[in-house]
Formats: structure tokens, sequence, C-alpha cells
């Protein structure tokens, strides 16, 4: 059974649940956020963050749940990787959501190859009505 309380997100997904987006904070509401550590990474490596920022950002992504690398994810993010060419970094995504079965919530269409995993697949930013 999947849990609906938590869900997985997507490095894009979480930059827009942390910038305000409307879709994204009411996907999020009420849920637990869980990312994987590449989502945890990428979000750190914005250069245009100053200290405090980063500070704050800290502080939020210690409320998450933080899927670390384990055997069992490699494994699926190879079998990923080799079967939809996505590239690793969204294949150790994907195998985070396949691994912990949670729906993964992104606007990166590349995850639709995935068939494995569930996915809240979000329209881009530019396509949005306002």
């Amino acid at each position: 059974m999947r849990n609906k309380q938590t869900i997985l997100l997507d490095t894009n997904a979480l930059i827009n649940f942390l910038s305000g987006e409307l879709l994204e904070t009411d996907i999020v509401d009420g849920r637990r956020i869980t990312i994987s550590e590449i989502t945890e990474m990428e979000i750190q490596c914005n250069p245009a963050l100053n200290s405090s920022e980063r500070i704050l950002l800290k502080e939020f992504l210690g409320e998450c749940i933080i899927i670390r690398l384990n055997e069992e994810i490699k494994d699926l993010a190879i079998k990923i990787r080799l079967s939809t060419r996505l590239k690793l970094m969204d294949s150790i995504i994907a195998a985070s959501a396949q691994w912990t079965k949670l729906v993964l919530v992104t606007g990166d269409e590349k995850f639709d190859s995935v068939k494995s995993i569930d996915l809240i697949l979000l329209p881009s930013k530019n396509k949005r009505s306002s």
C-alpha cells in the first residue's frame, strides 16, 4: 500500500515548493516531504543563495526525510539507467521513489519513461495558467 501522507519531491518540485509555487504547495499540503540524497545535494548547490538563505535551507532540509543511497537503490538506479537512458542522478531519484514506494512529484517529463514508479508529473511553470 502506498503512503499517501508522504511524497518524494524531485529537485525541480522542491525548488518550486520553496519558491511558493501554488501547484507544489497544494500537492505538499499536509504531507511529509521526502527527498533523495541527490536532491539534498543538488538543492544546496545553488550559487545564488546567500549565507542566511543557506542556513534556512539547511534547517528546512533537517525537517525532511532524506533517502540515503543504499545497495538496493544503487541496483535499481542501474536498472533504470540502462532501461530508460535517464541521467544517473535522475535514475537514483527514480530508484529512491521505487524503493520507498512513494509517489515522485516532478516537473521533468523524462521521469515518465520509468514505468516502475508512481508519478505526479507537473506542467512546467511556463505552461501553467496564472
